[in-house]
């Protein structure tokens, strides 16, 4: 699948269609998926580039190998320590030369830099990686990320990302994604639905093999993951050994076992349930939560015990300790979650976790979680929780979650995870989450490999395992095996182990390099020498990155540096209430005229709504959506510069026209109050021209010189204006009901209220304001 060339020819679409597109082709065999993601970069301006493109990969995908076409030339490379690759990479480029390198970002998201794209210039760049699957309770959910969300905090400072490789956002972004995944084998014949994308198939017969090839029936973009449901599939333990890949003789063995851990009398729970209010959930994300909470309720059975908090920029706890389930808890459980909305501000979520650990409950107290999981701060987040001794059971809700968060913080506390996009049922996932809550506990597990063999290095074993749960563990031996491989476990409250799982090895090892390169993935976690175990394995690490380089002819080569382009990602589909994400399973229930060919937020959004957002551009809702550090840009602008750290209230935008009044009081009116610029260079980025700041200024300046600091004055400007009422023109004073209930629907403490004397000053000043103009005193603005 190969994109065919854009022309870009217009000054508008200069620099936004930099990433002409992806496409992915896999193939799903056993336990295994193997896919080719092909990214198709083209320079179209006059001057060579520098394209930086953070981007996602599964959870458990490790890359194996990177290729590149650069215009009609074909390039490799290889994976070499960071430092190394970094320092080729900046010679490669000051002297001209052309340079890819790959790298493995700390949050777990890839970052590919392309050095000297010279004007005009196309460059393909394929990574071929490799997952092992999940078998749950029989059934497979393939998930493909294809967008980064916007996350709440400083993914520098917070997320340990460097500042290149901080994604940044667009509204009017848009990426083609096409895609082609076959199953083979027993999947083949399995269940097949994909509550993300509309899809279509086709079955093919080879000999003995019967495969089943899925892709997108329409155009698709990468503003949602792709999530593929595998159900109806045989469910039992194999295991399968191939050669290493770097020491003859040796092999890498995957042992991947279905345990069955009956439970002896029904099981209890006590649940902490904690949900995600913060402003990214909004919309698809808060309706599918309320469902997934109403689900969760009614697994709840006698002798169960709950308590319900809810989180944003603060905690709210329903209750103070755990209820036990009666008519009347249920009933006022019910009732809470029918009233949630995302109207708690940013994502505080370590705070809220610790929080909801603090409540008085026992040693065998679990915590329930709900969210779309876009933080920045996952590592100090997952430290608090293990600290806690709460196993976390969490449901990533979105179409486009955090997998990787989600899934560390569950691993990191014994616990599991699962999903569930917008449009799919809900009650499937918490069926399998409560049978994983109710499944007894294990106080200890061990392998036993065939013949008494002693393993040359074996994966650690999972803090938890889950009845009908697949786990999979890795070992390297110095020769083949042949076999049975148990797998034991010991039961709370007892000595004897017993046996959960087997498997038989056979006795042929595979001739393929995939198997023990994610073993030795594995292996470098724990490794003496991680860096040196990840180039022999060619593997992308934190310590290690892939780099090749193009030495050009002398006459190609680039004269001087390149401006930096930084590829913005798309605003997730329905992220943050932006729309709603809608396929097959909603068309019939729509009343809104929308295509399912539009990306992004704009499904099922009124044509008037898209109209103001559209006219005032992006830079606005930066502040609207989510954090307080995400950069969303206008693409309009189409400027080449490096990243800027972001400030609050200084988004990196100029915007073109100044906001007319009844314009400011609807952005008011979408951004939460706690996310209102507080600096005359934050109302500036917002929308309004110098010449109102800078009268402004000199209004209060010149009755009360230096009497109230820069931000009092601009709180009581913003607060102000949100209260007016603008009516056909005519400015007049609201109630003050009015801002109350403003308040009340962002779910927002308002900030103090202004000194009476700062807002009479100011509130003097407007005289004369209408909803489309200001003041008549405020030169410049109205032209």
């Amino acid at each position: 699948m190969i994109f065919s060339d854009v022309e870009v020819d217009t000054d508008r679409h200069r620099h936004s269609m930099v990433l002409v597109g992806v496409s992915l082709r896999g193939d799903v065999r056993g336990g295994t998926f193997e896919t080719r993601l092909e990214q198709k970069f083209v320079n179209p301006g006059p001057e060579a580039l520098e394209v930086v493109y953070t981007f996602p990969l599964p959870w458990g995908a490790e890359v194996l190998e990177v290729e590149a076409r650069l215009g009609d030339r074909y390039l490799s490379g290889a994976v070499v320590g960071k430092k190394e690759a970094e320092a080729r990479y900046e010679d490669a480029i000051a002297g001209g030369d052309a340079a890819i390198m790959v790298e493995r970002n700390r949050d777990g998201s890839y970052c590919i830099n392309l050095g000297n794209l010279s004007a005009g210039e196309a460059c393909s760049v394929r990574l071929r990686y490799a997952q092992v699957l999940q078998i749950e309770q029989g059934g497979v959910r393939l998930l493909i990320p294809t967008v980064i969300a916007p996350r709440y905090g400083d993914a520098v400072a917070d997320g340990g990302l460097r500042p290149h490789q901080a994604p940044e956002h667009s509204l009017t972004a848009s990426y083609p994604f096409e895609l082609e995944i076959t199953l083979h084998g027993e999947l083949a014949r399995g269940a097949v639905s994909s509550p993300s994308h509309l899809t279509r198939s086709r079955v093919t017969a080879v000999g003995a093999d019967t495969s089943l090839t899925i892709s997108l029936s329409r155009k698709g973009f990468l503003d949602r993951d792709f999530i593929l449901i595998v159900q109806d599939i045989p469910h039992q333990s194999l295991a399968i050994q191939a050669k290493d890949f770097v020491e003859e003789g040796k092999v890498a063995i995957l042992a991947s076992f279905c345990p069955r851990i009956a439970a002896r009398e029904p099981q209890s729970v006590a649940t902490k349930i904690l949900v995600d209010c913060s402003g990214s959930m909004a919309g698809d994300s808060i309706a599918a939560s309320r469902r997934a909470l109403q689900s969760v309720i009614g697994q709840l059975t006698t002798g169960d015990r709950f308590s319900l908090s809810r989180f944003g920029s603060t905690v709210e706890h329903r209750c103070r300790g755990l209820w036990t389930l009666t008519d009347a808890t249920r009933l006022s459980g019910q009732r809470w979650i029918n009233n949630l909305n995302a109207d708690l501000g940013g994502t505080e979520m370590e705070t809220a976790l610790q929080s909801t650990f603090d409540l008085p409950g026992d040693d065998s107290c679990d915590l329930l979680l709900i969210t779309d999981g876009e933080i920045s701060a996952i590592d100090s987040t997952i430290r608090r929780a293990q600290d806690s001794r709460h196993r976390l059971f969490v449901v990533g809700i979105g179409s486009s979650p955090a997998e990787i968060h989600l899934r560390r913080l569950a691993e990191a506390t014994g616990g599991a995870c699962d999903f569930v996009a917008p449009g799919e049922t809900v009650e499937p996932a918490i069926l399998r989450m409560f049978h994983r809550l109710r499944s007894p506990r294990l106080s200890s597990l061990s392998l036993r490999w065939p013949d008494g063999a002693t393993p040359v290095w074996e994966a650690p074993l999972p803090m938890a395992v889950f009845d009908g749960d697949t786990l999979n563990l890795f070992a390297f031996f110095d020769r083949p095996l042949q076999g049975r491989v148990t797998l034991q476990g010991v039961w709370s409250g007892r000595e004897k182990a017993e046996e959960i799982g087997a498997a038989i090895i056979q006795g042929n090892a595979l001739n393929a390099d995939m198997l023990s390169r994610l073993a030795a993935a594995e292996r470098v976690k724990t490794a003496e020498d991680p860096q040196g175990l990840a180039v022999s394995y060619q593997l992308l690490t934190s310590d290690t990155n892939f780099l090749m380089v193009h030495i050009r002819d002398q006459s190609d080569k680039v004269t001087d540096m390149p401006d930096l382009h930084v590829v913005r990602q798309m605003i997730p589909a329905g992220w943050g209430g932006m729309g709603s994400v809608c396929t097959d399973s909603c068309m019939e229930l729509s009343s809104f005229d929308y295509d399912l060919d539009m990306p992004r937020f704009l499904r099922r959004m009124p044509a008037d709504e898209w109209e103001s957002v559209s006219q005032s551009g992006s830079a606005e809702f930066s502040k609207s959506f989510h954090s307080r550090d995400v950069v969303i840009v206008d693409e309009d602008e189409h400027e080449t510069q490096a990243p800027v750290a972001t400030v609050p209230d200084q988004p990196q935008v100029s915007p073109k026209v100044s906001l007319s009044p009844r314009e400011l009081q609807d952005r008011l009116r979408r951004i939460p109050v706690d996310q209102w610029p507080t600096t005359y260079v934050g109302l500036t980025a917002m929308g309004l021209d110098q010449t109102l700041v800078e009268w402004l200024k000199q209004t209060v300046d010149a009755r009360h010189p230096g009497r109230w600091p820069e931000g009092d004055i601009v709180r009581a400007f913003l607060q102000l204006l949100a209260g007016w009422n603008l009516l056909g023109g005519a400015v007049s004073r609201s109630s003050p009901g009015l801002l109350t209930r403003l308040r009340a629907k962002l779910g927002v403490v308002p900030a103090a209220r202004p000194n009476a004397t700062l807002a009479a000053t100011l509130g003097t000043a407007l005289a004369g304001m209408s909803g489309d103009a200001w003041p008549a005193q405020v030169a410049g603005v109205n032209s």
